[in-house]
């Protein structure tokens, strides 16, 4: 169920998701403690009910306040809510009314940390408003051990059913950093194997040049005929290691567009995100190794750069869309396909087509035209 969620929520959906829970969950409390307190009560009790239930709903909502104000709100519901407390024990309310005026405290302790503070004040209304009506007279004793009970009771519902919702926006986010991980390691991953592959062709060839520059270097006065034999040797080396390195390069991106899509299947899947593909279209000719390099480098821009839920790549005769959701907060226009996009675009013009990018909401869309069944320029 888990892997579920984190395949198809993205975390500031499930941010929201939990933010409504919450709301639903202490609205319903809300209801109950306030229903039960305004019908057997009196209105004044469960004025301050409804006051302690709306407080937090408003708290509880107001994610883009600042957190002092959000805090001072709770702090000021909870104190409602313990006088509440306190005039219910007095009148021998029904404890009911434990389910609103309870709200601020259970919610406190599921969310803020330090928790105890907010246990200890709970602790404190439970005890002592009995106390203080007991000694006064005001309060029966037949009645109030089996109150106090279902005043513990509702007060450890609440505090269990916030605590599931907290501990599971925790678990989800930590599990949407661990997805985010993945990707940068995916791509670390296929950086790395084109950095060994080419270390493997340039690291003895660059070895080999020193040391011949470092015997020209000696024999330039002594054996000038050995200094152009070594400096010939050193253009060939160059000129063989140049040649290496853009077959290198040359195999890493002139891989078929079946197996780069194969590729991008499974390293998509494999992070947790729902792709779909197009069949690969036939007869691009010339254009197929470029538009390799679009999906590829689509795909590691998406790896890079949002914490994506769903991918697809769409063919028509002449383009390629790549579409992603999780798109984060938007960066400035000029970098926003990256540099390796605004690389591609370049190639894509100097052969005849064009790359372009766009960001709409939380989508952002790669689209790469190219002549169909004709040759890149």
């Amino acid at each position: 169920m888990a892997d579920k969620l984190d395949v198809n929520v993205s975390l500031d959906a499930y941010r929201r998701l939990t933010r409504w829970a919450y709301v639903v969950t202490a609205a319903l409390f809300g209801v109950i403690g306030t229903a039960a307190t305004a019908l057997t009560s009196g209105l004044h009790l469960g004025a301050l009910a409804t006051a302690t239930a709306a407080g937090l709903l408003t708290c509880v909502n107001g994610a883009r306040w600042p957190r002092h104000l959000r805090f001072g709100l709770l702090k000021i519901t909870a104190v409602i809510g313990v006088l509440g407390w306190g005039v219910a024990v007095w009148i021998g309310a029904s404890p009911a009314v434990g389910f609103a005026l309870f709200l601020p405290l259970a919610y406190a302790i599921a969310t803020r940390r330090p928790w105890w503070p907010w246990a200890t004040l709970a602790t404190a209304a439970i005890v002592l408003a009995p106390v203080i009506a007991g000694v006064s007279g005001r309060l029966d004793g037949e009645r109030w051990l089996t109150d106090q009970v279902a005043a513990v009771l509702f007060l450890c519902a609440e505090v269990i059913v916030f605590l599931s919702l907290e501990l599971g926006w925790v678990v989800f986010a930590r599990m949407d950093a661990h997805r985010a991980n993945e990707n940068e390691l995916a791509v670390t991953r296929e950086r790395l194997r084109f950095a060994n592959d080419l270390h493997d062709v340039q690291g003895h060839t660059l070895v080999a040049i020193k040391l011949k520059a470092e015997l020209a270097r000696r024999s330039l006065d002594r054996a000038p005929n050995t200094t152009r034999h070594e400096l010939a040797d050193i253009e060939a080396l160059v000129a063989d290691v140049s040649a290496q390195t853009r077959q290198i390069a040359n195999v890493y991106r002139t891989v078929t567009l079946a197996t780069e899509l194969a590729n991008v299947k499974q390293l998509l899947t494999t992070t947790g995100i729902v792709t779909t593909i197009d069949p690969v279209p036939t007869m691009l000719g010339d254009w197929e190794p470029l538009v390799a390099t679009a999906v590829r480098e689509g795909v590691s821009n998406i790896l890079r750069h949002s914490a994506a839920s769903t991918v697809s790549i769409r063919f028509a005769p002449d383009t390629v869309t790549i579409s992603n959701d999780g798109v984060r907060a938007k960066r400035s226009t000029a970098a926003d396909g990256g540099n390796g996009l605004v690389s591609l675009q370049t190639r894509f013009a100097e052969h005849g087509g064009s790359l372009d990018w766009r960001h709409h909401g939380d989508t952002f869309t790669v689209t790469a035209r190219y002549a169909a069944r004709g040759e890149a320029r």
